[in-house]
């Protein structure tokens, strides 16, 4: 199949999508929208559009740029600073998510006392995306229960120690320390003669 067939396989099989969920919830077919003086079909049409694809191209330099002008800022302080600096956002992000059990919106608004020009920001350094992996001990220890009342598992005391080391680590250091705790350290006294 060639590149051209398989592009035209794609939008039809797309095309066939957006008539099913048109069909299927009776909504009309959309409506031309007009952005910048120029008329698309569809939504859809502009993000398919030469202006969309520069303007995504616009947003990732003007991110770069942002990006290493923090880096230069940060570069440009002595060590100490830098180490506050350091301290104060590591700090903060703990304070939200772990002492306060605080939303995104929670940390720049009401930790760091930013307004919603930080939202965006925010989503291009990183910390969104850190925001939805982040989570507490509480509340891994809540999923780790669900997940065993869902799987109805009868497990021992040992097997169920084991499940939640796999859960909250990806490994089960039981074992080892197990046996580091259970079996007596063997002394080897040679005659100095």
């Amino acid at each position: 199949m060639s590149c051209n067939d398989h592009s035209s396989l794609l939008e039809d099989i797309k095309n066939r999508k957006e008539d099913s969920i048109r069909e299927s919830t009776n909504n009309p077919l959309p409506k031309p929208i007009v952005l910048s003086g120029k008329t698309y079909e569809s939504f859809t049409d502009y993000l398919n559009s030469e202006e969309y694809i520069e303007l995504l191209k616009i947003q990732e330099e003007a991110t770069q740029e942002y990006q290493e002008r923090a880096k230069e800022y940060f570069k440009s302080l002595d060590t100490d600073n830098q180490l506050l600096l350091f301290f104060h956002i590591t700090n903060m992000i703990y304070q939200n998510y772990f002492i306060g059990s605080g939303s995104y919106r929670a940390l720049l608004y009401d930790r760091f006392g930013f307004g919603p020009e930080s939202y965006t920001i925010g989503m291009d350094s990183g910390m969104f995306t850190l925001h939805n992996s982040i989570s507490t001990p509480k509340e891994n220890a809540e999923r780790f229960e669900a997940l065993m009342k869902f799987l109805n598992l009868d497990l021992t005391k040992e097997q169920m120690i084991s499940a939640n080391n796999y859960f909250n680590n990806g490994y089960d250091s039981s074992n080892h320390i197990k046996q580091m705790f259970s079996k007596q350290q063997i002394m080897n006294f040679e005659d100095p003669e």
